[in-house]
Formats: structure tokens, sequence, C-alpha cells
């Protein structure tokens, strides 16, 4: 199952989405393709988002799509249907990580603290998200965090409170696969129609990003 994480870490940044209206699901999927972006994170936060997920699992077909805040085991089942690649969650719940892994989804939890990274050791995780990135202590923090169990190999999703000036240090550090953030797509640019908007935000995230993981 890490072979679909190990194509995010090509794709490198990923579009952080909560969706409001299904009919701006499609189109904003097609304006990240447009900037370069080929990854995105869809929460279920919306009664929109499950829909959106199967619209552009139907229509975008380049796009590589998690579902984000998976917190309950019932959820996974759901989305994989819908057409999701993979699932991502906000923190460490044994129950869902399980499921995923009984049901074949991909899966990476969320962490910060090393308790929460050795519980996914336990269950055979090797791709974690880092959440809150920024407000526990951005990368420095992680390193740290992370250090003893560099040896394994473990990689890290950072998320929450990332923007495009924190890009450029965690694409240079080789404990990170991948970026996400909201600030390429957030929600109120979204129901605004801003697809302009949205498309230069993911080209400057992903030439940034190409540019420092050389």
């Amino acid at each position: 199952m890490n072979e679909v994480f190990q194509e995010l870490e090509k794709r490198g940044v990923v579009a952080v989405l909560v969706i409001d209206d299904v009919e701006t699901a499609v189109p904003t999927a097609k304006a990240l393709v447009e900037g370069g972006i080929t990854a995105i994170e869809l929460a279920l936060r919306t009664d929109a988002a499950l829909e959106s997920i199967k619209r552009i699992h139907k229509e975008v077909s380049s796009m590589m799509i998690m579902a984000g805040t998976v917190i309950r085991p019932d959820q996974l089942k759901l989305v994989q249907e819908a057409g999701a690649d993979a699932a991502v969650a906000p923190g460490m719940n044994l129950k869902v990580m399980k499921e995923a892994k009984r049901i074949g989804l991909p899966f990476a939890p969320g962490i910060c603290t090393a308790s929460e990274i050795e519980a996914g050791i336990e269950n055979g995780v090797k791709y974690f998200k880092y959440f809150p990135a920024e407000a526990v202590g951005g990368l420095k923090y992680l390193k740290s965090m992370a250090g003893p169990y560099n040896y394994l190999g473990l990689k890290y999703f950072p998320l929450g409170g990332v923007k495009q000036s924190s890009l450029a240090e965690y694409a240079q550090s080789d404990l990170i696969f991948a970026i996400g953030g909201s600030w390429i797509a957030k929600t109120s640019d979204i129901n605004a129609h801003d697809y302009d908007g949205i498309r230069e935000r993911a080209k400057l995230a992903v030439e940034e990003w190409n540019r420092e993981r050389k």
C-alpha cells in the first residue's frame, strides 16, 4: 500500500480542499491540474465531500485523491468506493488505521508526538501526516521528534499552517515526502469561483517545490 504514497512523493504538492458546493469540485480540480498540482486532500467536513470525490475521480483522471479528516472506520469504505486513492486523518485512531489495512486502502494517520509515531510503527505504518505542523513547532520540532526513528525510513506529510513562505524549508528535508496546504485553494476562493487565482497559486507552489527538491 506504500506504493500510493511513493507516487505522491513524485507529485510533491497537495492542495487541501474543503468543498461546500459539489458543482465547484471538478472546476477546482481542473484549475489545480492546469497549475501543475495533481494531488488533493479532500476533507470529509461537508455534505458535498463524498460526491465531490466521486466527480473528481470520474472527470479528472490525472488527479490523485486522498480523503481527509477520516475519523471513523465506516468512512473508509465509503471513500474507497467513491474513488479515493488513499485516506488521511488529523489524529491517530487505531480502529481507523486497522480498518484501512483490512480493506486495503492506503492510510496515513496524523501524528505530533513520539508515542503516536510508535503506535503507527506497531501497525506497519511508514508514511504519516504531521499535523498541525506549524502550530506544534514546524520542521525543527519534527526533526527532533523523528530523530530516534530515522533508521526506519519513516516519511512525513506536513499540514496545518503551512504556507507558500514555509514550503521551501520542508521541501529541502529528506523527512518530507509531500507537503499540503489550504492556502492554494481556500474554501472562500472556491466558493467565489476564483479558478484563475487557484491555478496561479498552484503553479507557484509546484515551482517552489521542484526548485528546492533538486
